[in-house]
């Protein structure tokens, strides 16, 4: 028989243990990115990644970019087809474009299409209206709400349990930054104002709303370097000086590299890392896998970042 002070003890490590793990974390969503590429070869992985996801349950999951690989068609067809995986995801999916679904267009084996009517092409097929796709829906606030930044359907914030979430358009290939003297880069300058309105716009939100911290998402391996030709400097720029500002955790998630990466790539003005600024970049090509991050409010960075491996991928 146990006497009182064991039998005691025995429910109070159960107690202990049970409100350790009812708060490990507070709520978790997933980021994939780069894929599917192989086709059609690729799209029964897909499947199985998307199946496997559905079964965890996030709050909602993140595709960073790049749809298919660039020497593939950017074909209508080719788009309404990833449109319909994106609307197998039984818990919210937010999309964000990357550079082979329209500024990579122009390539002989992608269809020679004009990157710019491709690009009107990707809003009109994923971004119907100011909500998440997936089968259940996120409301959403997008950027083309605000006058004059009416075409970018694509850049969006919304918030959970006291966290700011946003996507901004920024895309690999320099940004569709072109640096011969004839390029007019009529579309880069009018998407990079846009998305440095929106950077600055989520950070002010984050800020008025009390937030615990920012996840930003967009496609592209920023280029840090401060260089005339780089189409991700204003960019830098601007994310540099918000994150000087804000003393809270900021993650940003992309792709465009296709390896999974955590880094600290921002520094101060004596080369310090900025510490409260962490990068992650999710898998791609050829590996058909997740990354799942989890919001803990007893983790001193927020963010606990986890590979999300699938069998056979």
């Amino acid at each position: 028989m146990k006497s009182k002070s064991s039998l005691f003890l025995f429910v109070f490590l159960l107690s202990g243990l049970v409100s350790f793990t009812s708060r490990e974390y507070d709520f978790r969503f997933f980021a994939i990115g780069d894929m599917p590429y192989r086709v059609p070869e690729d799209f029964g992985r897909f499947e199985k990644l998307i199946s496997a996801i559905n079964k965890e349950r996030p709050a909602f999951t993140v595709h960073v970019g790049d749809i298919k690989a660039g020497k593939n068609p950017c074909s209508d067809a080719y788009y309404e087809k990833i449109y319909g995986y994106f609307r197998n995801f039984k818990q919210p999916l937010i999309y964000v474009p990357g550079d082979n679904e329209w500024t990579d267009c122009h390539r002989e084996g992608a269809g020679g299409y004009d990157p710019v009517e491709r690009l009107q092409k990707v809003r009109s097929v994923f971004y119907k209206d100011n909500k998440s796709l997936g089968q259940q829906k996120l409301d959403l606030l997008t950027l083309n709400s605000y006058p004059g930044f009416e075409k970018f359907v694509e850049n969006a914030i919304w918030e959970k349990r006291a966290v700011t979430f946003a996507t901004l358009h920024v895309v690999g290939s320099n940004n569709n930054l072109k640096t011969d003297s004839a390029a007019t880069n009529e579309e880069y300058k009018e998407r990079n104002a846009a998305n440095l309105f929106w950077l600055e716009e989520t950070f002010n939100r984050a800020k008025l709303n009390q937030s615990r911290g920012i996840v930003l998402f967009l496609h592209a391996a920023l280029n840090y370097k401060d260089t005339e030709h780089n189409g991700f400097r204003d960019f830098t720029r601007k994310l540099r000086q918000e994150a000087l500002a804000y003393h809270k955790p900021i993650l940003l998630v992309y792709g465009d590299h296709h390896r999974f990466q955590v880094d600290k790539p921002l520094r101060d003005d004596e080369g310090k890392v900025i510490p409260n600024f962490t990068s992650v970049m999710v898998f791609g090509d050829p590996d058909i896998h997740g990354v799942e991050i989890r919001v803990n409010k007893h983790y001193p960075s927020l963010f606990e970042i986890r590979q999300f491996l699938v069998s056979g991928n």
